[in-house]
């Protein structure tokens, strides 16, 4: 989250340890049995029917003898929750209402650490707030125009609620008014990335528009992103960056893809509204990037969610390009990635809407390379000897990065079947 590493003082960790309880931690992932001064249960990182999985509640550490996998109650909630060790370290502190003193950092400061964590925790409050108030406003006059966009795009009001959808008043002032009547001054609506100020005065960020709150893994509200009703510009608005929000670092959805562990990958959407409508129709597993091409930063905490990543774009040529960045920072990552490819140039929502889920089940993701080759073709016209001389080139050029032998037997074996040119001579 920031430029420099944090260190807290041993101290305070200490003092953290002390205060934290493993086995109720614990307990609420896996159910424990007590023998003695340990605690037994069916280890929560590898499957296994009997229990191989200790806390020792004189240690505070936990082990299991199947998969060794050990440590304390930072390493079990980092290996639980997914996350680094800031996080964790205030995840527990939250936990047992300790106050974090501001880490020393070394390195750069930036936005991120020049709030102390009161006002950052201010910021939290003032966005569940916000997301309560934008919620509100569907069901009243005001949000009627929303109300009845999202009806149109498919949902129910039990979708509206689960996501926590809601309508921005078209008012100048109307959040920043309710907000202050909860003590909250405008200055903190503007580092929030609520509030704009222009000459000295204050107006809304969000205005007419649909909201989607943005909620981190742990449940936390870190900003919104609004669609713009009718032809108003940009189409999408999201919260800029805050001490609480970087629309580079974080996923949208995650804070159900979090309790989803068993599905074993991640699908990759565009937009807010396709992860809502894959998510209606029971595809689990859905994450978006938050309205920017995915990012470094983001290809690594996908990978810390899932073995495997599953790029679902838009069938559309500028869907198509993304998809070819996106695996390419994926394969920078090391995270395994496939494509799922709509068929005549279908966006998920369409596809997922008109088809259902037992179709979106039936489609097999095609790996990386597999995409590349296919995409390469994009424009040539391979019945010409120009056309598949021109593929060739290119295909052997992307193939060059193959590392598996066999893997790369079948892929000169697909490029020599469109351009008949022999398999030896591909691979010199």
């Amino acid at each position: 989250m920031n430029g420099g590493m944090a260190r807290f003082t041993d101290t305070f960790l200490n003092e953290l340890r002390s205060r934290v309880s493993l086995e109720e931690i614990v307990s609420e992932y896996v159910p424990l049995k007590q023998k003695g001064r340990r605690f037994w249960g069916c280890c929560p990182f590898h499957n296994e029917k009997t229990p191989s999985f200790s806390v020792d509640t004189e240690s505070q550490m936990y082990y299991c003898f199947g998969c060794h996998k050990g440590g304390t109650a930072l390493n079990f909630v980092m290996e639980m929750e997914h996350m680094e060790f800031q996080e964790a370290v205030r995840h527990l502190a939250d936990r047992v209402h300790m106050a974090i003193p501001e880490p020393t950092y070394q390195g750069t400061r930036n936005n991120q650490t020049s709030v102390n964590s009161q006002e950052r925790e201010r910021i939290y409050e003032a966005n569940v707030i916000a997301a309560r108030y934008f919620h509100s406003i569907l069901w009243t006059n005001e949000g009627a125009h929303v109300l009845s966009y999202l009806h149109s795009r498919g949902l129910n009001d039990a979708d509206i609620r689960r996501f926590g959808l809601g309508a921005a008043p078209n008012g100048w002032e109307n959040l920043i008014l309710h907000l202050k009547e909860q003590g909250y001054e405008p200055q903190l609506l503007k580092k929030a990335g609520l509030a704009v100020e222009r000459d000295g005065k204050y107006y809304d960020m969000f205005r007419g528009r649909a909201i989607f709150p943005i909620i981190n893994a742990q449940g936390k509200v870190l900003g919104f992103g609004g669609r713009a009703m009718g032809d108003a510009q940009p189409k999408y608005l999201n919260t800029p960056d805050t001490p609480v929000f970087n629309k580079r670092l974080g996923l949208y959805a995650l804070n159900f893809a979090r309790k989803e562990r068993d599905v074993g990958r991640l699908v990759l959407v565009e937009g807010y509204m396709d992860t809502v409508s894959l998510r209606k129709y029971g595809v689990r597993g859905v994450v978006a990037t938050l309205g920017t091409a995915l990012t470094e930063e983001q290809a690594k905490l996908i990978k810390r969610y899932a073995p495997e990543v599953w790029i679902s774009y838009d069938g559309d040529s500028a869907g198509q390009k993304a998809t070819l960045r996106a695996l390419d920072i994926l394969e920078e990552q090391n995270a395994r990635a496939r494509v799922i490819l709509y068929p005549d140039g279908m966006d998920p929502d369409d596809f997922i809407k008109s088809r259902g889920i037992e179709a979106f089940n039936a489609i097999k993701p095609m790996d990386a390379y597999e995409f590349r080759l296919l995409r390469a073709a994009d424009g040539l016209d391979l019945s010409t000897q120009d056309g598949r001389t021109q593929y060739a080139l290119t295909a052997c050029e992307i193939l060059k990065r193959v590392k598996n032998p066999v893997e790369l037997e079948n892929y000169v074996t697909i490029v020599s079947g469109r351009t008949d040119f022999d398999k030896e001579i591909l691979y010199r």
